[in-house]
């Protein structure tokens, strides 16, 4: 126990001595304070108050004179920093914002008008086209082998050819001698479709002659070839009453066959 108590005894009086040190420093302080306050008392220290600028005056506006202006400024010309007025000002933004031009919907709208010009010029095409075929002549026809039918191969293509219209054609020019040939062609057209005759380009009349002499239209055959080898080969001239003598000669037959 005793040995216990010489342990503690140096540690109770290490706290005594702090304790002591504490009080003084304390004792010290308010000392401090009390000496402040008294030196305020003696001495009659007003309390300090803010700082306040003077008032300015106003400024007085002074025109120049004339005179004294046109020395200073040097005959400089300032008229061009006076702003323009609202209207022109405007006018001015406006010639500005013309001058960008927007590239974008400009080839946008060429290529519009281009595609609309191109349709246009394909309907003149094909107009031009459907006016052309209307124009060219009705009895125009090509045959199988690609040859255009005329009056000068007709016997070549009897059966490809329209002999009617060329014969209505002929009567309307008054081109007697042609309606004699085109009603000997429709006879050999006819007999050729009834399978009477054997038509052929390399044949004559004399080989149809041949195969119409026991034909009981044999005798009709050989007046009409007659008459037509007369007006076509004979280059005689037939007038229009010539003519009305034949054409019913070449008329009945065609009904009798």
């Amino acid at each position: 126990m005793r040995i216990f108590f010489f342990l503690l005894l140096p540690l109770w009086l290490s706290a005594q001595s702090a304790a002591v040190a504490d009080t003084a420093v304390l004792e010290e302080m308010v000392v401090d304070t009390l000496q402040e306050t008294d030196l305020e008392a003696d001495y009659d220290i007003e309390p300090r108050t803010p700082y306040t600028a003077p008032p300015v005056k106003p400024v007085a506006m002074r025109e120049p004179k004339a005179a004294d202006w046109d020395a200073a400024s040097g005959e400089i010309d300032y008229s061009k920093d006076i702003p323009k007025p609202p209207k022109e000002r405007k006018k001015r933004d406006f010639d500005n914002g013309a001058s960008s031009v927007d590239w974008t919907r400009l080839t946008q709208g060429l290529g519009n008008i281009l595609q609309v010009l191109a349709v246009l010029f394909a309907l003149c095409v094909i107009a031009y086209g459907i006016y052309w075929m209307m124009q060219a002549p009705r009895n125009r026809v090509i045959a199988r082998d690609g040859t255009e039918i005329t009056l000068a191969n007709l016997d070549e293509y009897i059966h490809e050819t329209d002999l009617e219209r060329y014969l209505r054609e002929a009567l309307i020019a008054a081109n007697w001698p042609l309606a004699v040939r085109l009603y000997f062609l429709q006879a050999i057209k006819t007999l050729s479709e009834k399978e009477t005759i054997v038509w052929s380009r390399e044949k004559t009349n004399r080989d149809y002659l041949r195969e119409m002499s026991h034909h009981h239209l044999g005798a009709q055959f050989r007046d009409i070839t007659r008459h037509y080898e007369r007006v076509w080969y004979g280059n005689q001239t037939l007038t229009s009453q010539e003519f009305k003598a034949l054409e019913p000669k070449f008329k009945d037959f065609l009904n009798q066959i």
